[in-house]
């Protein structure tokens, strides 16, 4: 222990790379290029999952030449880190203006193994040469790997013996975290982005304790809890401060973990509020109160400055995930009190203004097919659907207007349906569940082609019931004579294509 003091202290005099405070008042383009040595030719595709704090992942999508080169850019206003995908992940730490090259081996499928055989040059390349090295030790460490321990303990352990057993992770975490600084002795800026990155695995684990043990035990609410003061450790975290946005991921994960399991939970604790909480633990409130709880609930149980901005943010991209627009505009005036940040305020307003305007102005893509179906079962919409696409094989998906994992799919559908195009597959799209003045606006804003189908409340219903449709999103897939011969959410775009070529192929 005194050996990991001693390393904590020797690294927090280690300087920055820039001693300046940046307000991070515009945004700047920063370009990921690179090349990836022994590339499938067949899987070609390359993707960049840019973490934002408050705001969704920004999604870039590229497609490496044969010979391996690819070149993507983005965005950003702060520094933050980046997933690249190649059928694997790993991160990069970007900032503002940066444009980095990155080289790995396109063969192995296993984390460790690219991340030994990365390579970066241009800027930031000795950062992220470091952060590769961190990576390579903690994706190789049991405290990440060991799956079987960490359900086992959820399961099993009852309260006293899993803050037991975060005591234990935590001391891992800084053992491991010690071991990096010895052995690649990086700057600051690097310590800081492994240490906030790892530490999120003990405020994960707190978080996420109470659901999955309950989940694992068949355990209802008022059955089992832990106690008010449980999540206290979470502003153990507090402050948040400008150095630790270069990790995006982690702290993303901790806004969304305060969020739900320490602003809200003090919400719904406040004495005044439990008239609005079941027996169940469930809270039942008209939407115009709950709206207020939460808000100011929010404002007065997220003391930090920094957090509670970035949690207003969250509240209010959610919303808009659904389309939904009345909170923001309900709470204007919350947002320009509490949200000052350029790169929370001004992505946040940007996106209201997009979401607005096609509500308001719907340009549908030419190619679209839109179809509303009236007064008709689940079964008479199946029936005029595949009498329409006789003979051809059918990707089928169902959505909703308000489904976040659904919209974000839209995407890699759009893809798919640009490298089939010319084979004898269509492409339709069932919105259930949903508002249809927010139908259209949603397909507007991806610009997605193919069949589109809107189904009232009562369709809705029926196709559930008659197809077994537990969740969503949920796709079928159809063969040339009309049957169905798989279904499920696991259909996912980047998952199908291949089964779809066999299809094809019969």
């Amino acid at each position: 222990m005194k050996k990991l003091l001693t390393l904590i202290s020797i690294a927090t005099l280690i300087s920055c790379s820039s001693s300046e405070k940046n307000d991070y008042q515009t945004s700047k383009k920063v370009i990921v290029a690179g090349k990836i040595d022994s590339i499938n030719t067949k899987q070609l595709d390359v993707k960049l999952y840019i973490n934002r704090l408050g705001h969704d992942q920004l999604e870039v999508y590229t497609k490496a030449d044969s010979l391996g080169n690819f070149h993507a850019s983005f965005e950003t206003y702060t520094p933050t880190d980046v997933w690249l995908d190649y059928k694997m992940n790993v991160l990069v730490l970007v900032h503002p203006g940066d444009s980095i090259y990155v080289k790995f081996n396109g063969k192995p499928r296993r984390r460790p193994e690219i991340l030994k055989s990365i390579e970066f040059s241009g800027d930031a390349a000795k950062i992220n040469q470091d952060a590769a090295k961190f990576q390579f030790m903690y994706f190789s460490n049991p405290l990440y790997n060991d799956w079987d321990a960490k359900e086992k303990a959820k399961k099993d352990y009852d309260l006293e013996q899993y803050v037991m057993y975060l005591d234990s992770l935590k001391q891992k975490i800084d053992y491991l975290y010690a071991d990096f600084v010895n052995e690649v002795n990086p700057n600051k800026e690097v310590q800081i982005w492994a240490k906030t990155f790892i530490e999120q695995d003990y405020y994960n684990a707190l978080s996420w304790y109470p659901s999955d043990h309950m989940r694992a035990n068949n355990l209802k609410g008022n059955e089992w809890s832990v106690p008010d003061s449980y999540y206290n450790s979470l502003l153990s975290r507090l402050p948040i401060t400008q150095d630790m946005f270069i990790s995006g991921y982690a702290l993303s994960g901790f806004i969304n973990r305060f969020h739900y399991n320490y602003s809200r939970r003090q919400i719904w604790n406040d004495e005044q509020n439990k008239q609005y909480k079941t027996p169940e633990g469930y809270i039942v409130a008209p939407s115009e109160i709950m709206d207020s709880l939460v808000v100011y609930g929010i404002i007065k149980n997220t003391p930090d400055t920094l957090l509670r901005q970035m949690v207003l943010t969250e509240l209010f991209n959610q919303q808009f995930d659904k389309s939904e627009l009345s909170l923001f505009e309900n709470y204007r005036h919350i947002v320009d009190k509490y949200i000052k940040e350029p790169f929370l305020l001004e992505p946040l307003i940007e996106s209201y203004n997009q979401i607005k305007n096609r509500i308001e102005n719907p340009e549908l893509a030419t190619n679209a097919y839109l179809e509303k179906l009236e007064n008709s079962s689940a079964n008479q919409i199946f029936e005029s659907i595949l009498n329409k696409n006789k003979g051809k094989v059918i990707y089928l998906d169902c959505w909703a207007t308000w489904c976040g994992p659904c919209k974000a799919e839209m995407p890699r559908s759009k893809r798919l349906m640009e490298e089939m195009k010319e084979q004898n597959v269509e492409f339709v799209f069932l919105c259930i569940d949903s508002e249809e003045k927010l139908w259209k606006p949603n397909i507007a804003e991806f610009q997605i082609g193919g069949q589109h189908y809107y189904l009232n409340k009562e369709q809705s219903t029926d196709l559930r019931k008659a197809f077994e449709v537990q969740g969503i999103p949920h796709y079928f897939l159809i063969n040339k004579e009309g049957i169905i011969v798989e279904k499920g959410s696991h259909l996912r775009p980047d998952n199908v294509k291949e089964k779809i070529e066999k299809l094809l192929e019969e």
